[in-house]
């Protein structure tokens, strides 16, 4: 059951950061079509489109692993009653992608309704502070120019940002001299944050070519961090000192190598 637990949690967290991403996509992200070409029309429908069916990928996923477990405590009108409320979810696309006005995902909601009252799920209202997390890792170029850092190696751009994210989550740890059961080859993350059971990792990029091939080594060594009983949120932040790729593009990369949902690529540009 705990196995089962953990599984749930990693796929509601990647929805809920999913979710986040497509609602801010869809609030912010609408250009102008009538100033766009045919072919960046139709790359913004194809990538509203990807967001929406990796949802929906993720929600039909995730409904018979809480129905399982639902089901395994024994207490049948506890589980009619979540499943009375779910299932209408299920029936349109816009359901499933709704949210609650705040940004908030109503699905989830739902969902962390009842997993809440068992006590594997104590860490599945964590979104607003992996909201934190990613506004800051998101912002690493800009936090490091306004400190007057012009990074030329990837130590030059974790150690600051160790202190940075120390700042938010005091539980912060240095991983200079931590090691996972499995190391991997690249990932070896440079923060870790318990309370977040995440890790991440700075990588410092000066072409395309180089992201790419970082990219791919990383995905290589994602079975070296399967199964970790305390770590299970990963991120991967590339830094690239000069305009290598629109973030758009890199987001194409990183979609392509179909990473776990449990893992999340950032892509940021120093100048």
């Amino acid at each position: 059951m705990k196995h089962l637990a953990e599984k749930i949690k990693r796929m509601m967290s990647a929805f809920d950061h999913n979710h986040y991403d497509y609602i801010m996509f869809k609030e912010y992200g609408i250009p102008d079509f009538s100033k766009l070409s045919q072919e960046e029309c139709y790359a913004y429908e194809t990538e509203e489109q990807e967001r929406e069916e990796s949802l929906i990928y993720i929600a039909k996923k995730l409904l018979p692993l809480v129905q399982a477990y639902i089901e395994a405590k024994h207490l049948p009108n506890y589980y009619n009653t979540f499943l009375a409320e779910i299932t209408p979810f299920y029936e349109t696309k816009g359901k499933i992608l709704s949210d609650t006005g705040d940004m908030d995902s109503e699905l989830m909601h739902v969902y962390g309704k009842y997993l809440d009252a068992f006590d594997d799920f104590y860490i599945i209202n964590a979104r607003k502070e992996f909201d934190i997390l990613e506004n800051i890792l998101n912002s690493t170029a800009t936090l490091l120019k306004d400190f007057g850092i012009q990074p030329k190696s990837e130590p030059e751009v974790y150690k600051p940002m160790i202190k940075i994210c120390k700042t938010a989550f005091p539980d912060n740890k240095d991983c200079s001299h931590y090691k996972f059961h499995q190391t991997a080859k690249c990932y070896n993350p440079d923060i870790l944050i318990p309370s977040l059971e995440c890790a991440i990792e700075f990588k410092y990029v000066n072409d395309e070519k180089e992201l790419n091939r970082t990219i791919d080594e990383i995905l290589a060594d994602v079975e070296g961090y399967k199964g970790n009983p305390s770590y299970s949120v990963f991120y991967a932040v590339f830094y690239a000192a000069n305009s290598i790729c629109p973030p758009q593009r890199f987001n194409c990369m990183w979609a392509e190598k179909h990473f776990p949902e449990n893992w999340k690529g950032i892509y940021v540009q120093g100048k």
